[in-house]
């Protein structure tokens, strides 16, 4: 070969060379700078729902078209995304490769706001309204072609209400529910319980769709959705994950409160992700952040035009509870705290505690918190404070700190506070359970529940044993009764004023064990009185 010759296939070479690295670079260009969604229908509707303000400022309503793939997938359906409670349609793509994963697997994609992106959350009725109305007008744009829902969190109750209950059944094909609690949020129940009251009222916490999202009054909305004959015309497919994210973030925080109620995402419970007519795809290692990125894409893009799929029924949800649930009991508590160092709680502390964690929760941060053993001395602890970025206490300050190996007795939490502020304290005790049964079952007369407790007589002094129960009307917490009862077997009839409410149940419950030590345990429930 002749050194001319040589030297064409050499820059013949580096020319299809360079070319391949520049075809690439801009291919990967490309790739990362995918179009943002474009606003495709404007609306003039403000939200007027919900109690309080959540901070968002975009109008219900509008909706967004993602980028048309470059390399669409035959017959594909349009992928509808719909948000969660207090979110807005751009957590799918801001901070989310979500949109990018399925633009760049050859999807048509389209993002909806719904009222909670106004400025206050909605609950099912009128979110479903809503989004029914544009999912018909979605259909049309795209010419009746079929729409699969990809819904986040509380958007899949949502949808499953467009769908049952405004007509949208007919524009939609599947659904696709990530992290949703159709069987309600125990996090909603502890909004709306007696010591939450301060803390929700500054942060916003006790919005319509907060409300709705309450254990009993979703109880009440399965038992209507269910029985409707066209509830489950459209196939349901849901993900729930067991992951609670980072230590000490806002998600991992609300794992340690829901780990006494089974396995979760830390903010929704597997049990509660299920639907009994529709199909779990699978049980995955997210957090109820992670959950809606495009790391779960691959994970569902087989179901997204209803292909049967071979499920995998072999795992039970005891299979996803050993990482999630320390045996912990815990105290709940709240109030206002006033600006400067004058702010301090009291927490009873019993032997045989081997740690206690403590989740506080204010408007704004707390700027010291020193804690004071039972035999005086000071302890400045190390304090973990994060922000919660969404979901039901979503703009709350969490501040979290361990005491391990407590001295048992009365321990005080003093705080240095900046502003005129509110708290909410959750104490989980990693200790032995002291309350050994709780039941709850409905009267056979209306407007009545009965409630039955038990605790260990082998630990605690049966006749210190004192029960609060404070029955709040949810949406009218100055319409309050409160219950006592006394003994090693707690029970009590509640009544309730009026039907068709959801009442809350904050039961305290204090006394002192064998060794004459102060104990107290709080339990938070909810009821529809019918």
């Amino acid at each position: 070969m002749t050194n001319h010759v040589k030297r064409l296939l050499l820059i013949g070479f580096l020319a299809i060379f360079t070319f391949g690295i520049g075809f690439s670079v801009e291919a990967a260009d490309s790739k990362a700078n995918a179009p943002k969604p474009a606003l495709t229908k404007e609306s003039d509707e403000m939200s007027t729902t919900g109690k309080v303000g959540n901070g968002n400022e975009e109008t219900p309503g509008e909706w967004y078209l993602g980028d048309v793939p470059g390399s669409p997938v035959p017959n594909a359906p349009v992928i509808l995304f719909v948000p969660g409670l207090n979110n807005v349609a751009q957590v799918f793509w801001e901070d989310n490769d979500m949109y990018e994963t399925a633009l760049n697997a050859g999807y048509q994609t389209a993002f909806i706001q719904l009222h909670d992106a106004g400025g206050a959350s909605a609950d099912m009725w009128d979110n479903g309204e809503l989004l029914a109305e544009k999912i018909e007008e979605i259909s049309s744009h795209f010419d009746r072609r079929p729409i699969t829902v990809v819904a986040y969190s509380k958007g899949g109750v949502d949808t499953q209400t467009a769908l049952t209950y405004y007509g949208a059944w007919e524009y939609v094909d599947n659904v696709i529910t990530l992290s949703s609690p159709h069987h309600g949020a125990q996090l909603a129940d502890l909004a709306y319980s007696s010591w939450a009251g301060w803390i929700a009222d500054l942060i916003g916490a006790q919005g319509d769709g907060t409300y709705s999202l309450q254990m009993a009054n979703m109880e009440n909305f399965r038992t209507q959705v269910d029985n409707e004959p066209i509830a489950y015309h459209n196939n349901y497919y849901t993900l729930a994950g067991t992951d609670w994210g980072s230590i000490f973030s806002s998600t991992w925080l609300g794992g340690m409160y829901l780990s006494q109620f089974g396995s979760n995402d830390g903010v929704v419970t597997t049990n509660s992700s299920r639907l009994s007519g529709g199909e779990e795809i699978t049980i995955g290692d997210w957090n109820h952040t992670s959950i809606r990125t495009g790391a779960t894409f691959p994970v569902f893009e087989d179901y997204l035009m209803g292909q049967q799929q071979e499920l995998d029924t072999s795992f039970s949800s005891s299979d996803y509870v050993e990482k999630n649930t320390p045996a912990t009991n815990q105290w709940v508590h709240g109030g206002p705290l006033m600006e400067g160092d004058a702010n301090e709680l009291s927490l009873a502390v019993e032997d045989g505690v081997k740690n206690v964690s403590l989740h506080l929760m204010s408007a704004n941060k707390v700027s010291n918190i020193t804690l004071v053993d039972p035999a005086g001395n000071e302890i400045a602890p190390k304090v973990h404070s994060n922000v919660n970025k969404d979901g039901v206490f979503a703009g709350a300050i969490s501040h979290y700190l361990i005491i391990d190996e407590p001295a048992p007795g009365e321990w005080s939490i003093k705080l240095d506070t900046k502003y005129d502020d509110a708290y909410l304290l959750v104490a989980d005790f990693t200790a032995d359970s002291i309350i050994i049964r709780n039941e709850m079952s409905d009267s056979a007369a209306m407007l009545q529940s009965n409630y039955y407790f038990e605790v260990d007589q082998k630990q605690v002094q049966g006749d210190t044993v004192k029960a609060t129960y404070r029955v709040t009307e949810s949406s009218n917490p100055e319409n309050s009764t409160i219950y006592t009862t006394s003994g090693l077997h707690l029970s009590e009839i509640l009544e309730f004023d009026r039907p068709n409410e959801v009442y809350n149940i904050t039961i305290d419950v204090e006394g002192r064990t064998k060794t004459g030590e102060v104990f107290k345990r709080t339990i938070i429930d909810s009821v529809y009185a019918d």
